[in-house]
């Protein structure tokens, strides 16, 4: 009787752990409704900062960048800036500050320096959005971390982050299909440039998943208008990116025939600031043995030995149940405004020939993650800044080497604006299909 009790013990206790980590891992992996958001009152408080608090706050910025981030030696090779070096005078710059606005102000000027359109302090209503797309992801993942950081007292306070304005954020942003699409009806066009022979898409953002219904209609009406014809141009000029499932799972798998796929590289820096994402990325951390078997030309290396971690990634895309199949040649607009999930569909375009690219160089920095965010101490600011190096399966630098066109077209603002069948790029389009008249 004694094993049978002990046996039956040890059972109960076996299906209570395993209930127990059911229970923890169901909580800690399981999205989160930003409806069910209930935070605490908060009572009034003025900031009342001195200098020494902003050079207080410029030195944690400083501290941070100078641990984490990976566009340092891009940053002197492109624009000659070593900005590191420069402490000196960014703190003295800071010291000036008259109050928090001034400081917001500076702040941005001595970030501005780095040229990374993903690193700089939060704005207001730009803060709200990013609580509310990090809201929902599990409690365990390092993104959901970033929401836990707009909680704290001060980061509301600077914010304005509370029941209220998260509701009316709520309000107007989840919305009915057809006020969405009211909202988002302006973002594609569609032309026939050609009838029977060059067919146009212009994007204007990658809007999220969840405000697509109108393109997707848009999109599917004329790609099925125009599945037989032989060429077809996708206009991503001034695309600052957005959501990349836009392209990833709606667009790209409509139109191709078959699948497309590269393979690229992510370098990143140790730090307890990174420890969640290490583990959670799958980071691997001999750099050394990676670079030393690699390819990669001896600047490139020169600049990835500094890391401490990579990763292997890259995209497969594959055509939808729906697709056209399309046959013809694939044209890709660019300019130096597409930027981010932007630049990463020219550089999966480029690397994967699935699209002739035509236009000017992009502004880079599409091949990454999303970026890390901190609070500074005392003025409470979120600073946001890119967190990892992304390099191309042949070894180019995205940040450094953006997306270089196969056929080149400088364009003057002008350019871009009047009729699409005289705007030069359209002009080089057709002579490259043949049918310029």
């Amino acid at each position: 009787m004694k094993k049978n009790a002990i046996i039956s013990f040890c059972l109960i206790m076996l299906l209570l752990i395993v209930s127990i980590f059911s229970y923890n891992f169901y909580i800690n992996t399981k999205t989160n409704d930003i409806r069910t958001i209930n935070l605490k009152d908060l009572e009034y408080k003025e900031f009342n900062l001195s200098k020494e608090d902003y050079i207080e706050d410029f030195n944690f910025a400083y501290n941070t960048l100078k641990e984490h981030y990976p566009f340092f030696e891009v940053n002197k090779i492109l624009y000659g800036i070593d900005w590191l070096n420069n402490k000196e005078k960014y703190e003295a710059y800071i010291a000036d500050s008259k109050d928090d606005a001034d400081f917001f102000t500076r702040m941005t000027y001595v970030l501005a320096e780095l040229h990374n359109g993903h690193t700089h302090l939060m704005p207001e209503d730009f803060a709200m959005h990013m609580y509310m797309t990090y809201y929902p992801m599990p409690k365990n993942s390092w993104r959901h971390d970033i929401a836990k950081m707009y909680e704290k007292d001060n980061v509301r306070r600077r914010y304005n982050i509370n029941n209220e304005t998260v509701k009316k954020y709520v309000a107007e942003n989840m919305k009915s299909d057809d006020e969405v699409n009211k909202t988002y009806s302006k973002n594609l066009m569609t032309k026939n440039i050609i009838k029977d022979k060059l067919a146009y898409i212009r994007i204007s953002s990658l809007i999220g998943m969840e405000y697509i219904n109108q393109d997707k209609d848009i999109v599917i009406n004329y790609l099925n208008e125009i599945k037989d014809y032989p060429f077809l141009i996708i206009d991503i000029r001034g695309n600052g990116g957005g959501d990349s499932r836009y392209w990833q799972n709606f667009l790209l798998p409509k139109i191709i025939d078959k699948k497309y796929e590269t393979k690229d590289y992510l370098f990143i820096k140790s730090g307890e600031l990174y420890k969640k994402i290490f583990e959670q990325m799958h980071f691997n951390k001999d750099v050394k043995t990676f670079l030393d078997n690699s390819s990669f030309s001896s600047d490139v290396k020169d600049i990835l030995k500094d890391f401490d971690g990579y990763s292997d990634g890259g995209s497969i895309i594959e055509p939808s149940d729906d697709s056209i199949n399309f046959k013809g040649k694939i044209y890709l607009l660019v300019d130096n405004g597409v930027y981010s999930s932007a630049e990463m569909l020219a550089s999966f375009c480029k690397e994967t020939k699935l699209a002739t690219l035509v236009g000017s160089r992009t502004a880079g920095d599409g091949i990454g993650v999303d970026p890390v965010q901190v609070d500074l101490p005392n003025t409470a600011f979120v600073m946001r800044f890119s967190n990892v190096m992304g390099v191309t399966e042949s070894g180019s630098i995205n940040e450094l080497d953006q997306t270089v066109p196969d056929i080149i077209v400088q364009e003057s603002e002008e350019d871009k604006t009047g009729y699409l069948e005289n705007q030069k790029i359209i002009k080089a389009v057709m002579r490259d299909a043949g049918l310029s008249k």
